[in-house]
């Protein structure tokens, strides 16, 4: 059996099975930097599988003859008698299409996120600068953030050259010393942390494949994270009672809604808030959800990691197989 097929089968078995169990592992919240790293390990994994996979099935069709020295030597010798012809026109035009289908698909994925990401950075830059001339003639609010006039009470982040957060008035005006340091923290961690560059990858993969699971829902539930771990962050420096202050404060009822922000323009009160004091007030027992994802971030890198080891060190058994 082709490790190309094994690898491309781990990857089924990752988008199937991982979301259900990531989402069990991160729900609670504890150490949401391990939960995120647990959702980009389970995406990593399977785009490398499917390079890793493209790699070894193009690698087998160049191979046509011989004998092949190093790591791959006899999975890969026998896998190129049946690309040279040796073993079927049927089966080496079969491979012939599985790897450059698998190329393309790689290719173009790679493209269109490329593309998204270009399209994120040019939309924060543009966002920024508007920001920037909304508030001109105003003077510059705690941190130099930005003090635009609004009816809505809003605190955002917008990175660049020059990282920029941007808070409305009517934000300003509600909230008090504590509480404005608390969200101010906040913004700094999401900052600080390159939340945006990862929320902007996982939000293209989302939408360049709409159909997996593990693509959709981890973009959201990064994001939700990713709030998480700035509320932590926010809490350590100022206390969780400012933190949650603060967040009611910005979703007070009858206070108009913010506008829509940018991917990368990571507010304070813009993802789950009910959810967010309620984990603030009442913190769940960490040493469960900490093992659970642990052990998750562990099981989907050593998946890969067997795998390789046998490209290196078991290839020989491959030939048997076949």
């Amino acid at each position: 059996m082709s490790l190309a097929v094994c690898f491309l089968a781990y990857a089924v078995v990752v988008m199937v099975i991982g979301p259900s169990l990531l989402v069990r592992a991160t729900r609670s919240g504890i150490a949401p930097r391990l939960g995120m790293a647990a959702w980009i390990a389970a995406m990593g994994s399977v785009l490398g599988s499917w390079a890793a996979a493209a790699g070894l099935l193009g690698g087998e069709l160049m191979k046509t003859s011989g004998h092949l020295d190093g790591a791959v030597g006899g999975c890969v010798t026998e896998l190129a008698a049946v690309a040279g012809g040796d073993r079927g026109g049927i089966v080496q035009a079969g491979m012939a299409a599985a790897a450059s289908l698998t190329a393309i698909g790689i290719a173009v994925v790679g493209a269109r996120v490329a593309l998204a990401l270009h399209r994120s950075r040019a939309d924060t830059r543009r966002h920024a600068e508007a920001a920037l001339l909304a508030a001109r003639g105003t003077p510059r609010g705690p941190d130099g953030a930005l003090v635009v006039d609004a009816p809505h009470r809003s605190v955002y982040c917008l990175p660049g050259r020059t990282d920029t957060i941007v808070i409305t008035r009517s934000a300003l005006d509600a909230l008090n010393s504590s509480q404005l340091a608390a969200v101010m923290a906040h913004e700094r961690a999401h900052l600080t942390g390159r939340h945006h560059q990862l929320l902007a990858f996982t939000a293209a993969l989302a939408r360049i494949l709409p159909g997996s699971r593990l693509f959709t829902e981890g973009a959201c539930e990064i994001a939700r994270l990713a709030e998480l771990a700035a509320d932590d962050e926010a809490a350590r420096r100022h206390g969780r009672d400012s933190v949650v202050d603060a967040l009611l404060s910005l979703c007070a009822p009858g206070v108009a809604a913010p506008s829509p922000l940018p991917v990368p323009g990571l507010g304070a009160a813009k993802v789950g808030v009910a959810d967010r004091v309620e984990r603030l007030l009442f913190p769940p027992n960490p040493a469960r959800a900490r093992l659970a994802q642990t052990a998750a971030v562990a099981a989907l890198l050593l998946g890969p990691a067997v795998l390789a080891a046998l490209v290196f060190t078991q290839a020989p058994m491959c030939a048997a197989l076949i």
